[in-house]
């Protein structure tokens, strides 16, 4: 973050990342307060991020979109004093990473600590009772196992969660998700991959400007966005329209 701040502050017009969605974050923050453009070399585990901005995959592409391609202001969402492009998600998900973050230091393996942080979070996390305000209105939910907040569609290398997200309609996209029963959110998660898990009683879809959000049991619920933690709850989310100039192919 530093290095791209003091890059954009000696006159530098675009500051690359290269690396994944956790890159673009730090980079990100790092030029906000600055007239520098973002640009994106994808290479990171999921790019969920550049995948949703419609960006090249490849080097090649990348790079001809560097050269050649347009500046386009993008909204950027904002939580714990920082911005990001992708999505924020509080408690299961959140409390993935933290526990992928704690086994990759004994396993010494990204991979398999994701994936087994995934499974014994899913089997054992709690679900808690949230409060939920948006647009003036105060929403309360038991059996809380998540909440997304983002600004574009995916997240966890792949995941739809917000499927009518968009980083240019100045929303944010927010999606919470409820059930009395482990077995039924396991049956839940492959549908995300889809974007279809809208149509189940347990998920909550709204849009809005800001989403503040509060753990009703004091208990310790974290939150992350684009891959890095953040904190714990509560905490607010805030959309900032065309916040962010990044280069973006041109067709």
């Amino acid at each position: 973050m530093k290095l791209a701040e003091l890059a954009a502050k000696e006159g530098f017009e675009i500051i690359v990342a290269c690396g994944g969605d956790g890159t673009v974050l730090e980079v990100l923050n790092g030029i906000k307060s600055t007239d520098a453009a973002l640009g994106v070399l994808p290479w990171g585990r999921g790019n969920d991020v550049s995948k949703d901005l419609g960006l090249p995959q490849g080097v090649d592409g990348s790079i001809e979109t560097l050269l050649n391609g347009k500046e386009v202001e993008v909204d950027a969402a904002g939580t714990g004093g920082r911005l990001f492009l992708g999505v924020g998600g509080v408690g299961l998900d959140a409390q993935v990473a933290v526990n992928g973050n704690r086994w990759r230091k004994v396993l010494r393996s990204d991979f398999v600590a994701y994936e087994l942080g995934a499974i014994v979070t899913i089997l054992y996390y709690p679900p808690f009772p949230l409060e939920l305000s948006l647009e003036g209105k105060l929403h309360l939910f038991e059996n809380t196992f998540l909440v997304a907040v983002g600004n574009t569609s995916s997240y966890s290398r792949g995941m739809r969660i917000l499927p009518h997200a968009s980083f240019l309609d100045g929303k944010l996209d927010v999606c919470v998700v409820t059930s009395r029963s482990r077995f039924h959110l396991l049956k839940l998660f492959p549908t995300v991959f889809r974007g279809t898990h809208l149509k189940d009683p347990g998920i909550h879809y709204f849009q809005a400007d800001q989403v503040n959000l509060r753990c009703l049991n004091g208990a310790k619920v974290y939150y992350f966005a684009d891959g890095e933690i953040f904190g714990t709850l509560p905490t607010s989310f805030v959309i900032h329209p065309r916040k962010v100039k990044i280069i973006l192919p041109k067709e």
